[in-house]
């Protein structure tokens, strides 16, 4: 009997064009095609089909993530490395190309630096205006009255600067303490729950080459962190795994 392979649509002898796509009828029932998961659409095919593979074969989500993310990462460096030898900049190698994080701690503290240059820069030069001003120190100006009053603006702009530069570091002060109890949170939830040994043979490490084991195991890491605790900032949690959870799990295994 014909089917279409599009409509999977049985029709009777005879018939040759499916009614409702216009495709050719085959002599025999298509296949069923395996459903993509719905965590793995819109990824490439070669890593998705990658991926439902190694989940099938282990039974493990967290398992197949690895396995198309270290895909696609090898994938990255060994564009770097035809790059390399074209003569083009090296990039460094890392799990995720990102921007550099700086944490709500730095933010604060460089915002009260500035602050206090500002303040300090623009109260300084309202006071010596004023002693310009008020003759105490014998400097003249062509037009005293433009000069005054330019410098002056620029003076108070530099303390209005200053002012919000405080509050900002008010702001990014309290979100530092947020940040800090995340870390710490992080912290003990990687010593109590993360094995190296078990990660490794989750993941079946020792069927990749060495090279792509950082990776690997990077998004491993990223992966369960990700669905343990929801709503992280990745630059965060990029910076969380490359500082501390990394080398907390697997030593100095960077391979």
């Amino acid at each position: 009997m014909p089917w279409c392979p599009k409509c999977r649509t049985e029709y009777r002898p005879g018939f040759t064009k499916c009614a409702d796509c216009g495709s050719e009828l085959v002599a025999e029932q298509p296949p069923e095609e395996e459903k993509i998961p719905a965590w793995l659409e819109g990824m490439p095919e070669e890593y998705t089909r990658a991926a439902m593979e190694q989940q099938k074969a282990t039974g493990s989500r967290e398992a197949a993530y690895a396995q198309m993310a270290a895909m696609a990462m090898a994938a990255k460096q060994m564009e770097e490395q035809a790059g390399a030898q074209r003569g083009e900049a090296p990039v460094r190698r890392q799990a995720a190309p990102r921007t550099v994080y700086q944490d709500n701690a730095s933010k604060a503290n460089d915002n009260r630096s500035s602050a206090w240059t500002l303040l300090l820069v623009g109260v300084l030069g309202l006071v010596f205006l004023g002693l310009c001003i008020t003759g105490v120190l014998p400097v003249h100006f062509g037009n005293q009255y433009l000069f005054y009053g330019v410098m002056g603006a620029m003076f108070v702009v530099f303390i209005i600067g200053g002012l919000v530069s405080m509050k900002n570091a008010k702001i990014f002060g309290k979100a530092a303490e947020s940040e800090n109890s995340l870390r710490n949170t992080l912290k003990e939830w990687c010593q109590e729950n993360l094995d190296a040994a078990k990660i490794d043979k989750l993941i079946e490490i020792d069927k990749e080459p060495e090279e792509l084991w950082f990776f690997k195991r990077y998004a491993y890491l990223k992966y369960i962190l990700n669905n343990q605790f929801v709503n992280l900032d990745q630059d965060f949690l990029d910076h969380f795994i490359d500082d501390y959870a990394y080398d907390a799990v697997f030593g100095d295994d960077n391979a």
